[in-house]
């Protein structure tokens, strides 16, 4: 997946509450970083800032508010879309290793370009399997997958519970009931085999849930 860095976007501890106002509004984004030079400071979320602010205000009066989420350069596709989702935020800053801001990750384009990943738009079945956290194989599971003549289209954690992993599962198969038959005997719990179009409906919810970020 390809990640696009935005950039030239940051307010400074003295940049004007009303100077923020107008970026909250023109940007329509959740929260916005803040910098000293081309140092990352932390991140102000929109709903600190008061609309009846005296006109000398500055972002620095908002200091017990920073937070301090980010994401470096290097950091892996499918860990920024985690830090999404533990931040609950639709931006995430992009750092160096050293501290520096090179600009922001948008929540819209990930979803954007998931959406066009084979993983969603081929039509195949999800499986849900479950397995103990320290007893699982992604080379295990394509390989039972494989055995049955299936394609993958997809592979992930969806979920850790305790001691378990809940790991999803999308491939193509003529072969269902084998497919299924022979994770059991590997010892993989099946919580859910879906038709796609009732998993596509899913991460439709799954769409509206963040279409509070993406439309503030």
């Amino acid at each position: 997946m390809i990640m696009k860095i935005h950039r030239s976007l940051y307010m400074t501890e003295k940049t004007l509450v009303s100077e923020a106002q107008c970026l909250f509004e023109e940007y329509k984004l959740s929260a916005l970083p803040i910098c000293e030079g081309d140092v990352f400071i932390g991140v102000l979320d929109r709903d600190f800032i008061e609309e009846d602010a005296p006109p000398s205000a500055t972002i620095g009066n908002y200091a017990y508010a920073y937070e301090h989420f980010a994401v470096h350069n290097t950091t892996a596709w499918d860990e920024v879309i985690e830090a999404f989702a533990i931040y609950n935020t639709d931006i995430l800053p992009v750092i160096t290793d050293n501290g520096h801001y090179l600009g922001y990750y948008l929540l819209n384009d990930f979803l954007l370009q998931l959406s066009e990943t084979p993983f969603i738009k081929e039509t195949g079945r999800v499986l849900i399997l479950e397995r103990p956290a320290d007893d699982y194989s992604f080379a295990q599971i394509g390989q039972i997958a494989e055995s049955h003549y299936s394609k993958i289209l997809g592979l992930y954690i969806s979920n850790h519970v305790g001691n378990t992993v809940h790991i999803t599962l999308k491939i193509i198969t003529e072969d269902l009931s084998g497919v299924l038959q022979t994770f059991r005997r590997y010892g993989y719990g099946i919580l859910s085999e879906k038709e796609d179009d009732s998993y596509r409906e899913e991460l439709k919810n799954i769409s509206r849930y963040f279409e509070k970020y993406l439309n503030m």
